[in-house]
Order: structure tokens, then sequence, then C-alpha cells
């Protein structure tokens, strides 16, 4: 009895210091309890100059698509697709309506690859993600094994997906910050073309529609910050606002990344504001 007493003495002393350092870190450090996730990365080095719980697999919504951009992009340099190829929507793109992010197509006309990438890159349009998906593999379903096998040959150990757009299912697509931030790399050096579309703040659609893009802190858009780029947002109900963020600053290519920014808020500022928060400790020590 006296032994089993001593072990819940210990277990309880255990959660209060446990408790108390998380405490400790929160007050040290005011990012902690904004965001599940987060890392600041310097591309070229590889070095992390800042991390917070970043190799937690978790939902990752629309930051997903980077996996996608890299896919499409690749069956674009080895010719197997071509920004001109043309796109007759199928059930499972044109059933996409019941979200909110779409393109629209028409099932009668034909989408180019190239507009269907930049919807998809802007706007995060998630019928454009499916239309890509299925010309590069024939089905997403397809398109996801091949989005895995990439993951594999990144060496990422802590992500998984299970659609080409990030949405929740009933499953989810999962990843680590860490891992956003590899993918995001990968595609910036062997596709750096992905900046063409990902610097753009509007497009207009072949139907004469004017999109915006979802990245406010582009120059010119609302929270702009000098030096970005890019890349991904997202947002599902199981992610939380999302932000994988690249930019130039001090001469040195920059990734941040942040998950779950404001925990179940669909205020998408917080995601903004945290990076640029990042990126002024971290790389310009401005703060």
């Amino acid at each position: 009895m006296k032994k089993i007493l001593m072990i819940l003495l210990f277990a309880a002393l255990a959660f209060f210091f446990l408790i108390k350092d998380k405490d400790a870190r929160k007050e040290a450090d005011p990012l902690y309890h904004e965001a599940k996730a987060a890392i600041v990365l310097e591309a070229d080095s590889g070095k992390i100059l800042y991390e917070q719980n970043a190799k937690e697999a978790l939902p990752i919504a629309s930051m997903s698509k980077l996996m996608t951009q890299y896919i499409v992009l690749e069956a674009i340099s080895d010719g197997h697709l071509s920004w001109d190829s043309q796109y007759e929507p199928s059930t499972a793109a044109l059933n996409q309506t019941r979200h909110a992010v779409i393109l629209g197509m028409d099932k009668n006309k034909t989408y180019s690859a190239r507009e269907l990438f930049t919807a998809m890159t802007v706007t995060s349009a998630n019928d454009a993600a499916i239309a890509l998906a299925e010309m590069v593999s024939g089905s997403e379903e397809d398109f996801v094994k091949e989005m895995n096998k990439k993951a594999k040959r990144f060496g990422l150990r802590n992500t998984h997906f299970i659609n080409a757009t990030g949405l929740d299912e009933e499953e989810t697509n999962r990843a680590s910050a860490k891992d956003v931030a590899a993918i995001a790399n990968e595609l910036l050096t062997q596709y750096p073309e992905v900046l063409e579309f990902t610097r753009l703040t509007d497009f207009t659609t072949s139907e004469g529609t004017k999109l915006w893009s979802t990245n406010l802190m582009l120059p010119g858009m609302p929270q702009a910050m000098t030096g970005m780029e890019g890349l991904k947002t997202g947002y599902t109900e199981e992610a939380g606002p999302c932000f994988a963020s690249t930019g130039i600053y001090e001469g040195k290519r920059i990734i941040t990344v942040v998950i779950g920014v404001g925990e179940d808020s669909k205020d998408t500022a917080p995601r903004f504001e945290l990076t640029r928060d990042l990126i002024d400790r971290y790389v310009l020590n401005e703060s």
C-alpha cells in the first residue's frame, strides 16, 4: 500500500511540474499558445530558426495542395501534361459545389491545366485540385497514392494524404509543420515557377470572373508584408486556420508554417499576424 501511495505521489508531482513547465513556456513565449504548431525554416541551409510542436502530425487543410502542386508541375515538366491540356469536368469535380471554395466549372465547357492550377493556387479551388488530380493520374484515388509515394520519397515520417484537396472527410490529411515546410522546400527547389502563381493577388477566369488570393500578406493585399511571395493558406474545422508562407528576407529564402492558429476560430487574420511575428522575431529580429 505504501509503495502504491509513493507511486501516486511521484505521478502527481510529475504532472504538477509538467503543467508548471507548460505555463512557464507560455509566459516566456507568447507564440506557444497561439498555434497548435509552427516552424521557421531557412530554405537553402535547412536551418530551423524556430519550432514549436513541429513534429506532431496534425490536420493541414489546403496546405495539402503544396503536394498537389508538386506532382502537377512534375507532370508538366516531364511532358505528361501541358499547360494547354484541356479538362472536361467529371462528376467528382462538379459535385464540389457543396464546398465554398471552388472555381465553379460548367459541365459543358473545358478548362486548361493552367486555369485550373491558377484557381487551385490563388483561391484554393477544391474542384480545380480534383480536376488536376484526374488529369495527371486518371482519378483522385490514384493521385493520392502518388502523393503518399512522394511523401515517402521525401523522407516524411509524419505525413499521410487521403485526398488532393485537404478537405475533412471521414479521415483528413495530416502532416507535421516540419513536413509541410519540407514539402514547400522541395516544391520551391524543384519547381520555382510555382512562384509565378503564388505571387498573384488575383486572376480572371475564362468566364470573366475576378477571383482574389486567399493570401492577404502579398504586396497590395490588406496585410501586405514586404518580401512575401506565397505560399498556401488552409482552413477546415479539424485543422483550424493554417498558412505556409515563403519570401525573401535579409537576402535569404524563408519558409514558415503555422497550424491551427486560434484553435477553433474561423477568423483567418491571426494566422497572418503570427506569420509576421515569427518573421519579425526570428528572421528580421525587429522585436
